[in-house]
């Protein structure tokens, strides 16, 4: 898992400790600056995929921030995925149920609605990678509609 928006006071120990309530974590590390400073972000695996899924439905605060675990995806599916960014989104839309609306164009890898970290609220869009699927038929606006809202879908940058 990659863990975004730590403290930079959190230790490769405290996170492992807080992560370790929902299952046993066979690796963690912080990502450090050349000087030894936390980039505060870190990697978490794991031993079993079960608890990744538990760690997704609900917030995390360690040390005093919310914390922000994704579900890190290996370098070798990112190479072959089809990135879209997703605009327009009612607020009631989650990761999950955009996950879920989603999956019927094609295997989805990855699938993130961005939130305020001050209010945990939607901000409105969000991302959806796909294994190789052909997109093309859902790109551009008023072809899709998620939770009763026209959004749009469009190749990220463009």
């Amino acid at each position: 898992m990659f863990i975004g928006g730590l403290n930079w006071d959190t230790t490769d120990e405290t996170l492992r400790n807080y992560f370790s309530q929902f299952g046993k974590v066979d690796a963690c590390t912080i990502m450090r600056d050349a000087a030894g400073r936390s980039r505060c972000f870190a990697f978490l695996t794991f031993d079993e995929p079960a608890s990744v899924n538990a760690v997704m439905v609900r917030e995390h605060v360690l040390d005093g921030k919310i914390i922000d675990p994704k579900r890190a995806i290996p370098r070798q599916e990112h190479q072959r995925a089809t990135k879209l960014f997703i605009g327009g989104l009612a607020g009631s839309v989650t990761s999950e149920s955009m996950r879920e609306f989603f999956s019927q164009y094609g295997k989805v890898i990855d699938s993130t609605v961005m939130l305020d970290r001050e209010t945990g609220r939607s901000k409105g869009f969000g991302f959806v990678s796909f294994e190789d699927a052909d997109v093309t038929p859902i790109l551009g606006f008023g072809k899709l509609e998620i939770d009763g809202k026209l959004v749009s879908a469009c190749r990220p940058g463009v």
